[in-house]
């Protein structure tokens, strides 16, 4: 099985840093991710996404270390344990020296940001994240947002995403039903650092999420 993920997200990498898009799993259900320009804008419409709301960037913590102003240490240590456990998305202040952001093209910086915010997804499944960081290795981000139509909720095995979206992408990979489900088609869960560490969106896990965070709010107030 290694092996089999290793291959697939070399295949993958090069297929978005040709240009490509892909449909792949990540922990709560089919996403579409991409690289470069035109496949941002495939997403887009394919989708029927308002071009006002923004992709999110694949996250890891050494990503996140780039694209973002540095964290508090205590909070990058509880961000670093919560992300093992759940899938999450953060919201934090950019890194407007990131080396990785200066190698977006235009319009994907300007889709994958807002204001001064960038949104850094965790939680993507072992093939994405395996892809990311090949990506990294080659000072690249990958970008993406959920495999279906606007407004529709989560799609959490490939034959749950709509054929407009299937038939259009240039590569799918069917990894099974994905490991974070709720009978609301739920997304993953958003923290905005960003607005004083609230709540954006409450995805599947939020109960544990925001009980974690509370306990870990509470210990550093009484500190």
């Amino acid at each position: 099985m290694t092996k089999s993920i290793d291959i697939d997200a070399y295949q993958l990498y090069t297929l978005l840093a040709d240009g490509g898009l892909a449909l792949a799993r990540t922990s709560t259900g089919y996403g579409l991710v991409a690289m470069r320009s035109d496949a941002v804008r495939r997403i887009y419409a394919l989708k029927g996404r308002s071009a006002e709301k923004p992709c999110v960037t694949v996250g890891t913590m050494t990503i996140l270390d780039d694209v973002a102003k540095p964290l508090e240490p205590d909070t990058r240590a509880w961000l670093a344990g919560a992300v093992e456990r759940w899938p999450m998305a953060l919201i934090a202040a950019t890194n407007h020296s990131s080396a990785l952001l200066s190698k977006w093209e235009p319009f994907v910086a300007a889709q994958c940001t807002k204001g001064d915010t960038i949104a850094t997804f965790f939680g993507v499944g072992d093939l994405i994240a395996r892809a990311a960081t090949i990506a990294y290795g080659h000072g690249q981000l990958i970008v993406g947002s959920s495999a279906n139509l606007a407004g529709t909720g989560n799609n959490y095995t490939i034959d749950a995403v709509p054929d407009v979206i299937r038939k259009a992408v240039d590569l799918e990979f069917d990894y099974g039903e994905a490991p974070f489900t709720s009978d609301a088609k739920l997304a993953s869960t958003i923290l905005d650092l960003t607005r004083g560490g609230i709540f954006q969106r409450q995805g599947v896990a939020f109960d544990e999420v925001a009980a974690s965070w509370r306990e870990f709010r509470s210990l550093s107030r009484a500190a």
